[in-house]
């Protein structure tokens, strides 16, 4: 019962003895709570905090941008004092701390506008378990890449699967390509794929591909220090903008559904709807700061972005988890690769040393026969694996038929191969596969037989059933049987099966391990 309960009780007459036993209070209790005042607070006892003892050090470890929890765990193994309290008692101690450090001049945060054409700011965004309703789809993570023009508020997005280093430099030609120009500097914040640190003086090392791409496109890399987040705090309210205006209450069918919905959401934000920040429409500021852009590289839309790759002792280099073939005296060398949308080319000493067209699968190995010329004159049966192997990976087709051919004239295999490979280059791999695939119709295999049917007229338009009857030139009149092995005339090879480690093929053979 509390105090003017008791002054309350004696005013109506209550007695010190029955207003005792009405509380539970002592008498002499009751008449001291009646010659104090009704107001009067009971003292509190003074017990110094447990956090106090590291107030100096919490100021140090603040202005070093350490976490809360970082500095718990810290003042818990202190060798002297260590911290034995609750972990809420320690976050109380410190809030009050950091609000006031905020109200210093040194943390007042300082808003600024861009000029036209000066300052393009990049960052990535995450949705987990983004909403598609397709169920195959279903928790899968998005990412996307995400630019705003700090003068007209003119902003960009793409949704991708990964943040590569690729990804990102694809993403950011795009945005120049839509903007038709180069802004003076990108800004962004300290990304792995832009800043692989900081040098003594705290100045960014940048990514090699990265320092290129500014270089051929001629604009200024500018990265944000990692302890002032809101230095970027335009393109981070358009990650939250991105979140919360757009994929939040939405579904998507799939990422097609997500990039039409994406596109026709940036129309409304760009052209339809000025902006709450200058109450103008992004597109009008936009055509204003194009006039002060950077002009556009020719190479823009194929740009190859850099990298640096070894020639491992196989002739190979890795790019992307694939392997691509190079001649054969660079073996070891350091050499220069420029990654095209759809080519691959390598450098040395800036002369061009190889092309490939580029694999769009993984852990694939793509070669050009032409580059291991030196070694096919000690080793012959490696050209005929070599063009094997590239005639295989020309398509799903090329495939099948080189493994029928393999089967029913492996007798005759070695010339098969190599009358294909010729044939292939003589008239063109889109030519050689139109005749491959109606001689694999026929159900005729051999080199002689695409022949006769690339020497028809137009043989890259399938003939009619009438064509497809006529006979073959007399010299190449041979019976499909003739050509055939019977099943049995492998038995001696199965009998003898050689496995060839060195050369990483398995034969049924000694003669698939001649060299």
């Amino acid at each position: 019962m509390d105090r003017s309960t008791i002054h309350y009780l004696h005013q109506k007459g209550w007695s010190k003895t029955e207003i005792a036993a009405a509380t539970g209070n002592h008498r002499d209790t009751i008449a001291r709570v009646l010659n104090e005042p009704i107001d009067t607070q009971p003292a509190l006892r003074e017990r110094p905090s447990a956090v106090a003892v590291f107030r100096p050090q919490i100021e140090t470890w603040l202005v070093q941008q350490w976490s809360v929890q970082r500095m718990l765990e810290e003042a818990r193994q202190h060798p002297e004092h260590p911290y034995t309290g609750g972990q809420a008692a320690f976050y109380d101690y410190v809030r009050p701390i950091k609000q006031a450090r905020k109200g210093r001049p040194s943390q007042v945060p300082i808003c600024f506008e861009g000029l036209p054409g000066e300052l393009l700011q990049i960052d990535w965004g995450e949705v987990r378990r983004f909403p598609f309703t397709r169920p195959a789809l279903a928790g899968q993570t998005r990412y996307f890449f995400a630019a705003r023009l700090k003068y007209s508020r003119w902003m960009w997005v793409r949704f991708t699967t990964e943040m590569r280093e690729e990804t990102l430099l694809r993403c950011l030609i795009a945005v120049f390509v839509a903007i038709q120009g180069v802004p003076w500097v990108v800004t962004t914040d300290t990304m792995k794929t832009v800043v692989l640190g900081r040098d003594h003086a705290n100045q960014p090392l940048w990514h090699p591909a990265y320092a290129t791409c500014a270089t051929e496109f001629r604009f200024h890399p500018d990265a944000g220090d990692p302890g002032a987040g809101n230095q970027k705090g335009a393109v981070e309210n358009l990650v939250k903008f991105v979140k919360q205006n757009f994929v939040l209450g939405r579904s998507f069918r799939d990422d097609a559904h997500l990039a039409e919905e994406a596109d026709a959401w940036l129309h409304r934000v760009n052209v339809a709807r000025p902006s709450d920040a200058t109450e103008r429409l992004p597109v009008d500021l936009l055509a204003a700061e194009q006039a002060t852009f950077g002009p556009l590289p020719a190479v823009a839309p194929d740009y190859g972005f850099f990298d640096t790759v070894k020639v491992s002792r196989e002739r190979l280099v890795a790019i992307a988890t694939n392997r691509y073939a190079v001649p054969t005296h660079l073996v070891g060398m350091l050499l220069t690769a420029r990654i095209h949308p759809t080519r691959i080319a390598r450098y040395h000493q800036d002369i061009l040393v190889a092309t490939h067209p580029r694999h769009q699968g993984r852990n694939a190995r793509v070669v050009i026969p032409e580059h291991y010329d030196a070694v096919f004159a000690t080793k012959p049966r490696a050209r005929v694996m070599v063009y094997r192997d590239w005639l295989v990976q020309v398509s799903p087709l090329a495939a099948e038929y080189v493994s029928q051919l393999c089967r029913k004239r492996d007798d005759a295999m070695e010339s098969q191969i190599l009358a294909r490979s010729q044939l292939a280059q003589q008239v063109g791999v889109a030519e050689f596969l139109a005749a491959l695939e109606l001689a694999h119709d026929q159900q005729t295999f051999g080199a002689e037989y695409v022949q006769a049917i690339l020497a028809q007229p137009q043989p890259r338009r399938r003939p009619d059933p009438a064509a497809l009857s006529r006979p073959l030139p007399p010299a190449l009149q041979v019976p499909q049987p003739a050509v055939e092995r019977n099943l049995a005339d492998y038995a001696q090879y199965v009998a003898n099966r050689v496995l060839v480690v060195g050369g990483g093929v398995c034969a049924s053979s000694a003669r698939w391990s001649r060299s």
